[in-house]
């Protein structure tokens, strides 16, 4: 037992044995008061800590914190028992649900790569009004490869600062409504200018627009 009182006012408890540690009461200064927390000599970390009001909302449950810390790897095999589906199946089978009620979810690498793998991958981005974005930024490449692309929308916009390459080894279809298509030395400065300006439909987008 300790010997002062915590913020719970109740003991600070904490037992040593050969391999690991058993601590309770005491405060952390980012996690709050440890409600439970294991420690072993590989200074490998499980604990369990009080709430900290952090990015809370008034009379709600609480924050209270879970953390797993390890220096070597995290390993999770799960679902062994579920049954196998054929091909084409594409019902929910979960083996692992991740659930958050309020708040993101961050999947951080600082030194290492992110893989996604399975038969079919879905991104749903289901939010309404200014939500329901996915955004893909990448400072090099992004590279989409498969025997088929598809894009779907009623707004498509391709916005290059450099050069757009579009090469058909096979047969090339364009079929449109209406085609409009001017250079920038045409708006500024050629016969087309006037005709241009005076129309208002000729509103080229931005990828800032909404």
């Amino acid at each position: 037992m300790g010997k002062y009182k915590t913020r719970d006012r109740k003991n600070v408890e904490q037992r040593q044995f050969a391999r690991y540690s058993l601590k309770s009461g005491q405060m952390h200064s980012i996690h709050g008061m440890a409600n439970f927390e294991v420690q072993t000599q590989e200074s490998q970390v499980f604990g369990l800590y009080s709430n900290t009001g952090q990015g809370g909302t008034e009379g709600g449950p609480g924050t209270g914190k879970a953390l797993l810390y390890t220096p070597g790897q995290s390993l999770e095999v799960l679902g062994t028992g579920l049954k196998t589906r054929n091909a084409g199946d594409n019902t929910e089978l979960p083996a692992k649900i991740i659930r958050c009620k309020n708040g993101d979810v961050i999947v951080d690498c600082y030194n290492g790569n992110i893989t996604l793998r399975g038969r079919n991958i879905t991104l749903d981005a289901n939010g309404g009004g200014q939500d329901g974005q996915i955004n893909l930024i990448a400072n090099r490449i992004v590279d989409a490869q498969a025997p088929d692309i598809r894009l779907q929308g009623e707004k498509i916009l391709v916005d290059a600062k450099n050069r757009v390459d579009i090469i058909s080894k096979g047969f090339f279809q364009l079929k449109y409504g209406f085609s409009l298509a001017a250079a920038h030395g045409d708006m500024d400065f050629g016969v087309l200018a006037q005709t241009l300006k005076n129309d208002v439909s000729f509103n080229p987008r931005t990828t800032e627009d909404n």
